[in-house]
């Protein structure tokens, strides 16, 4: 039963203080004895403060008599971004903090977590500091410490964008520790090594500089719907940039890594030359039905692989996998094609290229049309 749905009813006692008093707690034991367990969702608190209360002692002590807090994890922002000043803090947008238990005490926790709430906004401090995008991960997340071991280790809460676009790092606590966990998530961003792979220098491609770019952009697509960058970063402990046609940008803790990932990146690279992939100019209309039915097909009878952009420009990409494209668990190739390999390319992407203009064209032609709707 969720409290926040679950009505209320008030019992009015009359009589003198002594009596009152004992028939309400006499009525408190009784309707506490014969209610169900309440769930409460706490929808007012600010996410950017999920790690004090997670690791306030006074509040997890609740925990032993009978209640159960559940704290989601915070330390990534996606659709609100974190105040610039205590004053700004908003509450949650969704994922709150659960109390579970006997409803008195669940009120109890609640309120007790609330009014610590409006403490920590009067006491704590923000600041926030940009660095490198690429570099985050080694703050806090796969490659550097866990949220909650940051926060123990400073007394401050961390916050990290989602958006890789973004570069601004927040921290929140208390303002004479501020300082001291901004220089411990610099320290953690800066031993770092970094490097860049160039697509059209490892291909070392012949082709026109425009088809080169759509080479490399297309090549950095497939490679990144296929999971094969998160691969290489999982296998090198390597973060890895990618953007278009542009050099990559590789960064992490030990050069050796960027080493390695960039010989298995050359390895991925000549294994898909431009003879290996090509681009159909596809209305953006039939994207999912290429995606979702078309491309079993071409996979199955020509061996190639359909990639959608992710921009919704009007094309798709083709890439010839062979038969083992079928595979659920397919790794892209490391192996440099032979001649012979490059005509099965060819023509694997050829007949691909013809069945799905042909599936196309039996389909009805698009049309538009402009719809007066009336406005109320």
């Amino acid at each position: 039963m969720d409290e926040d749905d679950d009505p209320t009813i008030e019992i009015s006692v009359e009589g003198n203080a002594l009596s009152v008093g004992a028939a309400q707690s006499e009525i408190l034991k009784i309707a506490s004895a014969r209610t169900p367990p309440v769930n409460s969702k706490l929808r007012t608190i600010p996410a950017e403060l999920y790690a004090f209360i997670a690791e306030n002692e006074k509040l997890r002590s609740h925990e032993t008599q009978g209640l159960e807090m559940r704290i989601p994890q915070y330390h990534t922002w996606k659709t609100q971004a974190p105040p610039q000043t205590p004053e700004d803090f908003q509450p949650a947008l969704d994922d709150f903090i659960t109390l579970s238990g006997e409803r008195l005490a669940v009120q109890a926790l609640k309120a007790e977590i609330e009014r610590y709430v409006e403490e920590l906004k009067a006491q704590v401090a923000i600041e926030q500091f940009m660095v490198q995008r690429a570099r985050h991960q080694f703050v806090v997340g796969r490659s550097g410490m866990k949220s909650e071991d940051f926060f123990r280790q400073t007394g401050c809460a961390i916050i990290l964008p989602h958006d890789e676009d973004e570069d601004e790092i927040t921290i929140i606590g208390p303002s004479d520790k501020i300082a001291a966990a901004k220089n411990i998530a610099i320290g953690q961003a800066s031993s770092l090594q970094t490097g860049h792979a160039d697509i059209l220098k490892l291909s070392r491609s012949k082709e026109s500089p425009d088809a080169q770019r759509a080479y490399a952009q297309n090549l950095t697509q497939y490679l990144r719907q296929r999971k094969a960058v998160e691969q290489l970063e999982a296998d090198f402990k390597t973060r890895i940039l990618t953007a278009g046609a542009a050099p990559w940008e590789l960064v992490s803790r030990e050069y050796a890594n960027i080493s390695d990932a960039s010989s298995e990146m050359k390895l991925i690279i000549n294994a898909h030359p431009p003879t290996r992939i090509s681009q159909v100019p596809v209305d953006p209309f039939y994207h999912n039905y290429l995606k979702n039915d078309v491309n079993p097909k071409t996979k199955s009878e020509f061996g190639v692989h359909i990639v959608v952009p992710d921009d919704g420009e009007g094309h798709v990409i083709l890439v010839f996998e062979g038969d083992d494209g079928q595979n659920p668990d397919y790794r892209v190739s490391r192996t440099k094609p032979d001649s012979e390999q490059m005509q099965a390319f060819k023509q694997g992407l050829q007949d691909a290229q013809k069945h799905i203009l042909e599936t196309l064209r039996s389909q009805a032609e698009i049309s538009s049309t402009d719809v007066d709707v009336p406005f109320k």
